[in-house]
């Protein structure tokens, strides 16, 4: 019988087999490397990509061949973490049918390697030590997060940089220009501040040329090493030639242009040479750190440094944010065949608010990793002119940024050039988009493109779309940007509104007025309300550009899961998508997707219909702990869609878990129609979702867990009373009098003092005047019609749960409030409004608020006057006699006692006195285990 000899490959695939049957959940496939096998072996391993590559060791130098090929692998981006081994010579003549065996227990060389390290010893040790060791690598990749630890240690180095133009006004305020960066004139100091900030930004831009110039080098003999440039004797001229010349005579983006100007801008002192020098040195030593270059450094320093990001509304993605989205949205099904580049190349994705590109450096990465995934799964090759081609049709054929900033659009184009610096990249669909009056011609940025399918752009880094002849590869008289149908729309755009201080066009305080207006006009075409803010229009301008079957995959604040002034996008959403994912975060330290704010943010994947298509079920992912690195959020989205299909063909709820415990809910439901509220976003438990679901649309009380349903009669808080105006109106047609020094006929209750207004049952603190002049700007209201709908209760129109003890507060007569929704309650009695009082103030008032408030962050929330009118409350006209003195009486018990804050629902004995009241009249259970679950929900107590 002739002798059995095991190949490389088949002991490889063994191996993973052992692996898998260890724990760790692998799909192996070959790996093809420059047309040949090569005894790699590819797996998925928590959201990363595995390589299994073995030597047997009769070959000649089989760790060095090993190890080599090991870190080329993770280095060229087609893994994650290789594992290096060496396979002793007898395995080559084990019988097939005892390999798997006999490997379980023999002990084998191994070494391994990731992105957070490519050093280490080699080590002996079982399948089950290597399965250990990948869990242990996985951890501290999910934990280390190495971005930042690059950009903390460039972000030094910049600083230096940076203080050169220190008192240099003239200097900055020709880099703003350059950089596209305005200066706000809202504040004392903002000024110096923004020149700050714009001298930082110039050095990121130097400190970015720098690396791609050394990537540019290692397959370019025209383009200098900065260990060259070290050597000269004056070093700030020589960088200045060279990108002058690499700008006008060669093929590369004008990416060289924007920083050969701001080098020109550096000051002639005796220190300059050595700071530039010093960031030199940290070029190159950041050149090393691959991965940090994959996952957008340069956008994260960008963040940091972005002093006037509020006036903008650019709160940028953070990376593990990107990374999540972007991923979850490329794994959905796609009929694009993502293993062929000639097939991608007519796939399109774009951002119409780019900033640094983080977005679209994270679609890069997630189309990778199908690109790797698909040609591995169907035995095609995977070498490095396969990923040549893909990242070269990455960028100049499926990626497209538009933005307003050119500082943000030159580090967007620099780091996705990063991805691929062994190709020549001769154009990137790259736009600065105008903002501003253009004579006389308000300019919107990107919102332009919704009344026009070509725009004039202010800059462009692609050159098949030029408007006029170049001169030199860099200048033109104008760009035409144009926007191609989209597959992947992807967007975090700006947020700002008119509202609570109006910073809308806050950087361009003189052309504000006129701006407006003509965002007014284009919110009225698209037909969504310019209240939500300007980041309300990008939904109709992504849909606007998307193909049927495309998607959009956006963050945006949370607002847009229940608020009023979203009401319209959410409608809009509804009528021509399916809407796949939603996910929110309910880590009470966490609750945004951006950097620079503790707004709270929601991530939303939508797929637009096709003719006639019927809407799927939604996914509401809660999550307990928002990922804080990169390889943390890609262990989070191979974990969410594994929960995912174990509620695969039903409506439910699963938990999402991880060896250190739950990551979060996962919910499926029938996907929202009209304008419905996202409600199960909103809530950290799905148990809790149900009680609230089952009371908004069955009007009936069905405890956690149990079966039972125990209507309630319930109505529109619309049917019962009247909602007054709001506090513009009331301003409008009253001055206010907080001194209460003056008695007229018009009482008020002013302001809403978490440590005053701690009883249900008020008095009046202010008293009102009718105006006789019109506040400058406004209207003058008539004061009697304003009066007219004063009322005897006041719902709560913002308000704080770890703080604020009421919801609605009683008066004896009538009022109007400032924080407050006055009701007009003229058409209840006496019990009845003090009924009514109970039920708002009850664990039932609470949790019906709870589920439709609209977030700003965490547990500070408000209630628009259509929410409120639309809430269902209990209906008191339909109480008998008997149940009306009883809950009157209830009230009178508890009205002037002091409660605990809103988030203490559960320990303060009032509430529960309230709720007892109100379960023995209506004969329902006790709602211990609502109170009990309410308190654990982040969004109220803002705790964990």
């Amino acid at each position: 019988m002739p002798m059995c000899r095991n190949s490389e490959e088949f002991v490889n695939r063994r191996l993973t087999l052992v692996i898998s049957r260890l724990g760790v959940i692998a799909d192996a496939e070959s790996i093809h490397v420059d047309g040949i096998h090569d005894a790699q072996i590819l797996l998925r391993f928590r959201g990363l990509r595995i390589v299994i590559k073995g030597k047997f060791d009769d070959v000649p130098d089989a760790q060095g061949i090993a190890l080599g090929d090991a870190r080329n692998r993770v280095r060229a981006g087609v893994a994650h973490v290789v594992v290096a081994t060496v396979y002793p010579r007898n395995l080559r003549a084990v019988l097939a049918s005892q390999l798997v065996d006999t490997l379980r227990e023999t002990r084998l060389l191994y070494h391994i390697i990731s992105e957070a390290s490519v050093s280490g010893n080699w080590v002996e040790g079982t399948p089950s030590t290597i399965v250990e060791a990948l869990c242990r690598t996985q951890e501290c990749l999910a934990r280390d997060d190495i971005v930042e630890k690059a950009a903390s240690s460039l972000s030094l180095n910049l600083e230096r940089v940076a203080m050169l133009w220190s008192g240099q006004t003239g200097a900055c305020d020709r880099l703003s220009t350059l950089l596209g960066l305005s200066q706000g004139t809202d504040a004392a100091g903002a000024v110096a501040k923004t020149r700050e900030t714009e001298a930082r930004v110039a050095a990121l831009v130097l400190a970015t040329t720098l690396i791609l110039q050394e990537h540019i080098a290692s397959s370019d003999e025209r383009i200098d090493t900065l260990r060259r440039l070290n050597r000269t004797s004056n070093v700030v001229n020589t960088i200045s030639r060279h990108w002058h010349w690499i700008s006008e005579e060669t093929n590369y983006l004008p990416i060289f242009q924007l920083a050969a100007r701001i080098v020109d801008e550096l000051p002639e002192t005796t220190g300059t040479p050595g700071v530039v020098n010093s960031l030199i040195d940290e070029a190159r030593e950041i050149c090393s750190v691959q991965v940090a270059l994959r996952h957008d450094l340069m956008g994260r320093i960008y963040h940091r440094l972005l002093y006037h990001a509020k006036y903008l509304g650019t709160y940028y993605t953070s990376l593990p944010a990107a990374t999540l989205l972007l991923k979850l949205a490329t794994d959905l099904q796609w009929s694009c065949d993502f293993g062929s580049p000639r097939e991608m190349a007519d796939f399109k994705v774009a951002d119409l608010a780019c900033g640094t590109g983080t977005l679209l450096m994270a679609g890069a990465e997630a189309m990778t990793d199908q690109f790797i995934t698909r040609r591995a799964q169907t035995d095609r090759n995977i070498g490095s002119k396969d990923l040549a081609d893909l990242r070269s049709t990455l960028l100049q054929n499926v990626i497209h940024g538009y933005d307003i900033q050119s500082s943000a659009i030159h580090i967007a184009a620099s780091t996705l050039a990063l991805l691929a610096p062994e190709v020549v990249i001769r154009k990137m669909s790259l736009y600065v988009m105008p903002v501003g009056m253009d004579h006389g011609r308000a300019r919107l940025g990107s919102l332009d493109f919704l009344s026009n399918d070509e725009v004039s752009a202010r800059f462009a880094l692609n050159d098949t779309q030029l408007g006029s002849i170049r001169t030199g590869f860099a200048s033109t008289e104008f760009e035409i940007a144009r926007v191609p149908k989209l597959d992947l729309c992807v967007m975090n755009p700006p947020f700002v509104s008119s509202r609570y201080g109006n910073q809308l066009f806050g950087s361009l305080p003189q052309d504000r007025p006129m701006l407006q207006r003509a965002l007014s006009v284009q919110a009225k075409r698209t037909g969504v309300s310019a209240n939500a803010g300007l980041g309300a229009l990008f939904v109709p301008l992504a849909d606007m550009h998307t193909k049927r079957g495309g998607r959009i995959a956006f963050v945006l604040p949370i607002a847009v899961a229940t608020g009023e002034s979203w009401r319209k996008v959410r409608q809009f959403i509804a009528e021509r998508y399916h809407l796949e994912f939603v996910i929110t975060s309910q880590d009470p330290s966490h609750t945004n997707f951006s950097e620079n704010t503790q707004l709270s943010e929601i991530l939303f994947i939508a797929r637009k219909l096709e003719n006639d298509e019927s809407r799927g079920s939604t996914h509401y992912v809660t999550l307990r702990r928002n990922p804080t690195t990169i390889h943390e959020a890609l262990d989070l989205e191979d974990r969410l869609l594994r929960a995912a299909h174990r509620i695969k063909d039903k409506v439910g709820s699963t938990t999402m878990q991880s060896p250190s415990g739950a990551l979060g809910e996962i919910t499926k439901l029938p996907a929202p129609t009209t304008g419905q509220n996202w409600t199960s976003a909103i809530f950290a438990q799905s148990f809790l979702a149900q009680v609230h679901w089952h009371l908004e649309h069955k009007s009936c009380l069905k405890m956690p867990g149990g079966p039972e349903e125990h209507p309630i009669s319930l109505c529109r808080l619309d049917a019962l009373s009247v909602v007054g105006y709001d506090v513009r109106d009331i301003t409008d047609a009253f001055n206010v009098d907080k001194m209460a020094s003056q008695r007229t006929p018009y009482p008020a209750f002013w302001n809403h003092s978490a440590k005053r207004v701690v009883h249900i049952r008020q008095d009046p603190n202010a008293f009102l005047s009718a105006r006789t002049k019109p506040i400058p700007g406004r209207r003058l209201k008539d004061a009697a019609a304003v009066w007219g709908k004063a009322g005897r209760i006041l719902l709560v129109s913002r308000l704080r749960t770890n703080t604020h003890k009421v919801i609605a507060t009683g008066f004896e007569s009538k009022v109007l409030g400032n924080t407050w929704w006055a009701l007009d309650d003229s058409s209840l009695s006496g019990t009845q409004r003090k009924a009514l009082l109970l039920w708002l103030n009850s664990t039932f008032g609470l949790l019906m608020y709870y589920g439709r408030r609209a977030i700003t962050e965490g547990p500070w929330m408000q209630m628009k006057k259509p929410a409120w009118q639309s809430m269902p409350v209990l209906d008191v006209r339909q109480l008998d006699q008997q149940q009306c003195s009883a809950l009157s009486r209830a009230y009178d018990s508890v009205c002037g006692l002091t409660l605990q804050p809103l988030s203490q629902v559960d320990s303060d004995p009032h509430r529960l006195q309230i709720d007892q009241a109100l379960c023995d009249v209506l004969s329902l259970p006790s709602l211990d285990s609502i109170r009990e679950l309410l308190v654990r929900e982040t969004g109220l107590t803002g705790q964990a």
